[in-house]
C-alpha cells in the first residue's frame, strides 16, 4: 500500500509539472497576446531560410570538386551572385510595401506579409533542393543551371528574410517582445544551418545520383518548415495610422520610391543656397544606422574570408587537424552563444519599457552592447593579430569573441524597429508604413559590404603571394599503380598539401594576421561608435513610446511605487497650481494678467493646464535660466527688445488676434531671461 501511494504521488507530481510547463508554453503574454510557443512558431520562419543559405553557400565547392565545372566561369559567376543579393532585398521590400500580391491575397485576409512568405517560401526551396541536379555535366549548360538555381534560390530567401524583419516589427510593438523572439531565432536559425549542413558534407564525400536524390527530398522537406509561420504572419495587417489634413481622413500614404529612403541618409548639398533651403534634413538615425550595418557587413566578410586560411597557414594545419581545429573552434563558440542568449534574453526582455520613464534600461542596453564591441575589437587585436599564433589563441578568441558579439543583435533589433516605428509615427509624412523598404535598405547595405570587402579580401591573398596546388590531381597517378590506393593516395595528399603551406611566403601569413588582428578591430570600432551615436535614445525613445501607446489606443499608467509622493511644499509647481486658481474667470477660462508677477505666473498657470489636458501620465518641470553674465539692469532678453509681437489667447492659428500694445514696463524678463519646460 505505501508503494503503491508513493507512486501516485510521484504521478501526481508530473502530472502537476507537466500542466505548469503546458501553461507557461501556451500562456499569451505581452501585448501581442503570443505565448512562448506561438513566438518559437514564428521564429521557426527563419528555420528553412538558414537551412537554404546552408545549401546553396556550399554548391560552389560541390560544382568545382564533384561536377568538374570551369574555376574561373564559377567565380565569376559567383561574384555576379554575390552583388545581386543585396539588390533583391531592396526591391522586395519595395514590393511588399506596395502590396503586389494584393490581387491574389486579400490584404484584409492575408495582410502584406504573409502571401510573400508563403510563396517565395516555396520558391527557394525549389531552387535548393534541385541545384545540384544538373541537366548536363557539360561545360556551360552546367554553369547556366547553377547561376539560375542560385539566384532563384536568393530572391526567394530575400523576400522571407524582408517579410520576417518586417512582420516582426508589426506584430511586437515593443521592445520587450521582440528580444525575446530575437534569442528564439538564433536557435532556429542555428538548427536550420546545422540541418543545411547535413547533405552538403554527404556529397562532399559521395556525390553519387542516388546521394542527390535523397538530397532533393531532403533539402525540400526542411526547406517547408518555414510555412509553420505563415498563420502568424498574417496578423502583420496593421492599418495605418491616420493623417488629418481639413478634417479628413487618409489611411494609405504613398510609401515613396526605391530611391527616396536613401536620399535621405545622403548630406545635403552645399553648393547651391536655393537647394540647401529646399532640401530636407537628413535623417541622422537612418545614416549612422545604414554606417552601422556597412561596417557590420565588412567586419562579417573580412573574418569569414580569412579564418580558414588563419587555421590553414598560420598555424600551419592542414588535413584531419585543420578539421579538428574548426569543429572545436565552432563547438565553443556555440556553447557560448547558447549560454549567452539564454541568460541575455532573460535579462533583456524583463520589465516594462513603457514603464521606465528615466531610460534607464535603454541607455544600459546601449553602453553594454558598445563596451562589450569595444572590449571585443582589443580582445582580437591582442589575441590573432599581436600575441604569437597558437591553437589555445584561437580558441579563447572562439570565446571571447562570443561574449562580445552576442549581445550586439538584441539592441541591433531593437534599433531597427525604433527607426522604423518613428518613420511612421513622426516621419515626414506620418501613417506611411514602408517597413520593406527601410528594412530592405538596411540588408542592401551590409550585404553589398560584405561582398566587396570579400573580393578585396580574396584579391589581397593573391597579391600576398597565396599559391595553390591541386594536391588530388597531383597524386592521382598512383591510383593505377598500387592496388590498396586508400592509405597511400591520402598519405600522398597530406603530404602535398603540408609542403604547400610550407612554401607560402611569410608576406601571406602577416596579411591574414593584418585583416583579423588589425582591419576587424577597426570596424567594429566603427560599429560601436555609429551605435553610441544613434539618437533614438533617452527623451525621443520615451516620445517615441508616447506615441507608439497612443496610436494602439493605450495609455501608459506608472506604477504606484514610480509615482511617488506628492510634494507638500512651497515650490515651483505649488505656486503654479495656486497661479491657476487665481487667474481662473468665473467661466473657467485662463485669462492674461497685466502685472509683471501675474504675467510669470499666467505663463507657469497656462503651461499646467495645458498640460493637465493631455491623456495619460505626465511629468512637468519648470526651470528657469537666470542669466548672471553683468549687472541686473544691464540684463536684456529676446522678449524685452522695442519689436512687440502680436499675442493671441484662446485662438487657433487661423484666427489669430493681435491685441493692442500694452503700456511699456519693466518685464520679468528682465530678471528671468528665458524659460524652458521640460516634460
Amino acid at each position: 500500500m505505501a508503494e503503491e501511494a508513493e507512486g501516485e504521488e510521484d504521478n501526481s507530481l508530473k502530472r502537476n509539472c507537466c500542466s505548469r510547463m503546458r501553461k507557461n508554453l501556451t500562456e499569451p503574454r505581452g501585448h501581442s497576446g503570443h505565448s512562448y510557443l506561438r513566438k518559437f512558431r514564428f521564429a521557426l520562419s527563419l528555420f528553412s531560410l538558414f537551412h537554404i543559405l546552408a545549401i546553396i553557400g556550399s554548391a560552389k565547392d560541390v560544382y568545382l570538386e564533384k561536377f568538374g565545372a570551369d574555376a574561373t566561369a564559377i567565380g565569376c559567376l559567383f561574384s555576379v551572385i554575390s552583388f545581386w543579393s543585396p539588390l533583391t532585398e531592396f526591391l522586395v521590400g519595395h514590393l511588399q510595401d506596395r502590396a503586389c500580391l494584393a490581387r491574389f491575397f486579400p490584404l484584409e485576409r492575408w495582410g502584406k506579409r504573409a502571401p510573400w512568405l508563403l510563396t517565395h517560401c516555396i520558391i527557394a526551396a525549389t531552387a535548393a533542393s534541385v541545384v545540384y541536379m544538373p541537366p548536363s555535366d557539360s561545360s556551360g549548360p552546367l554553369e547556366t543551371w547553377f547561376v539560375l538555381m542560385l539566384m532563384l534560390s536568393y530572391w526567394g530567401a530575400a523576400s522571407c528574410v524582408i517579410a520576417f524583419e518586417s512582420a516582426r516589427q508589426e506584430i511586437y510593438p515593443y521592445k520587450e517582445e521582440r528580444i525575446m523572439v530575437e534569442g528564439l531565432c538564433k536557435y532556429t536559425c542555428m538548427m536550420g544551418g546545422g540541418f543545411g549542413a547535413i547533405p552538403v558534407l554527404v556529397l562532399m564525400a559521395d556525390a553519387s545520383m542516388l546521394n542527390r536524390l535523397a538530397a532533393v527530398f531532403y533539402i525540400f522537406i526542411f526547406g517547408l518548415v518555414t510555412l509553420e509561420a505563415v498563420p502568424i504572419f498574417k496578423e502583420a495587417k496593421q492599418a495605418p495610422v491616420p493623417i488629418k489634413d481639413q478634417d479628413e481622413e487618409v489611411s494609405a500614404p504613398e510609401v515613396g520610391s526605391v530611391f527616396d529612403i536613401m536620399r535621405e541618409v545622403m548630406p545635403r548639398c552645399c553648393c547651391c543656397p536655393r537647394r540647401v533651403k529646399e532640401q530636407r534634413a537628413p535623417n541622422m538615425a537612418f545614416r549612422h544606422l545604414v554606417a552601422m550595418k556597412f561596417w557590420h557587413g565588412a567586419y562579417g566578410a573580412s573574418i569569414g574570408s580569412t579564418l580558414f586560411y588563419y587555421v590553414t597557414y598560420v598555424l600551419r594545419l592542414g588535413g584531419w587537424e585543420r578539421m579538428q581545429v574548426i569543429v572545436a573552434g565552432g563547438l565553443i563558440a556555440g556553447v557560448t552563444e547558447v549560454g549567452l542568449n539564454l541568460m541575455y534574453m532573460r535579462i533583456f526582455s524583463a520589465g516594462d519599457g513603457r514603464q521606465d520613464t528615466t531610460g534607464t534600461k535603454d541607455r544600459r542596453l546601449l553602453n553594454y552592447v558598445v563596451f562589450c564591441r569595444i572590449l571585443n575589437a582589443l580582445a582580437t587585436f591582442l589575441l590573432m593579430g599581436w600575441v604569437d599564433p597558437s591553437v589555445t589563441m584561437v580558441f579563447l578568441w572562439a570565446f571571447t569573441t562570443r561574449l562580445g558579439l552576442s549581445s550586439f543583435s538584441f539592441w541591433r533589433v531593437s534599433a531597427q524597429c525604433w527607426l522604423v516605428d518613428e518613420d511612421c509615427i513622426f516621419g515626414a509624412v506620418p501613417g506611411r508604413k514602408r517597413q520593406g523598404i527601410i528594412f530592405g535598405a538596411l540588408a542592401m547595405t551590409q550585404n553589398f559590404a560584405g561582398a566587396f570587402f570579400s573580393s578585396l579580401t580574396f584579391l589581397g591573398l593573391g597579391l600576398a603571394g597565396l599559391e595553390t596546388v591541386n594536391c588530388e590531381a597531383r597524386c592521382k597517378h598512383l591510383v593505377d599503380k598500387v592496388v590498396d590506393t586508400t592509405g597511400v593516395v591520402s598519405e600522398c595528399v597530406d603530404e602535398c598539401f603540408l609542403g604547400v603551406i610550407a612554401q607560402q611566403p611569410d608576406s601571406l601569413r602577416l596579411y591574414v594576421r593584418a585583416v583579423i588582428g588589425m582591419w576587424a578591430p577597426i570596424c567594429e570600432l566603427l560599429i560601436a561608435f555609429h551605435a553610441f551615436k544613434f539618437p533614438i535614445k533617452g527623451a525621443r525613445l520615451r516620445r517615441l513610446y508616447a506615441g507608439i501607446c497612443q496610436s494602439r489606443g493605450e495609455e501608459i499608467t506608472p506604477k504606484r511605487e514610480e509615482t511617488g509622493t506628492p510634494h507638500t511644499g512651497r515650490s515651483k509647481i505649488v505656486l503654479s497650481v495656486e497661479a491657476t486658481k487665481s487667474v481662473q474667470s468665473s467661466s473657467g477660462r485662463i485669462q492674461r494678467q497685466n502685472t509683471e508677477k501675474e504675467g510669470l505666473l499666467w505663463r507657469l498657470a497656462h503651461t499646467t493646464a495645458m498640460v493637465e489636458s493631455w491623456p495619460g501620465a505626465k511629468s512637468l518641470s519648470v526651470f528657469f535660466d537666470v542669466n548672471e553674465a553683468g549687472p541686473q539692469e544691464k540684463r536684456v532678453s529676446k522678449a524685452s527688445r522695442p519689436s512687440n509681437p502680436a499675442i493671441t489667447v484662446g485662438v487657433s492659428e487661423e484666427e489669430e488676434v493681435p491685441q493692442e500694445p500694452e503700456e511699456v514696463r519693466p518685464s520679468w524678463t528682465e530678471i528671468v531671461p528665458s524659460t524652458r519646460v521640460s516634460l
